[in-house]
């Protein structure tokens, strides 16, 4: 399965692009990956590595120098109890 994110710019200024990590379990003890090994400069990314497993992502700034911001907050893909969810969210999300 393909995991497709999307985010809105950070509205400071000189930012070079964006780091994608994926914590690939649900525990702190699951490791956390860095899909880009560069910054991207596109609000959108595919991670065609998802599979099946719950994942957690999230997105950090990267200013001129290669300093990262803070990460965003943790957005799901294919999260655990996810029918429980469905009467809040809209298709789109998870």
């Amino acid at each position: 399965m393909t995991c497709h994110l999307k985010w809105s710019p950070n509205p400071e200024r000189g930012i070079a692009g964006y780091r994608v990590y994926r914590m690939d379990g649900r525990y702190d003890k699951a490791p956390v990956s860095r899909l880009t090994a560069e910054p991207i400069t596109a609000t959108t990314f595919q991670d065609e590595s998802a599979g099946k497993q719950a994942r957690r992502y999230y997105i950090v700034a990267v200013d001129a120098l290669g300093q990262e911001g803070f990460p965003s907050s943790p957005v799901w893909f294919q999260r655990e109890w996810r029918d429980f969810y469905l009467p809040f969210i809209g298709d789109w999300h998870q």
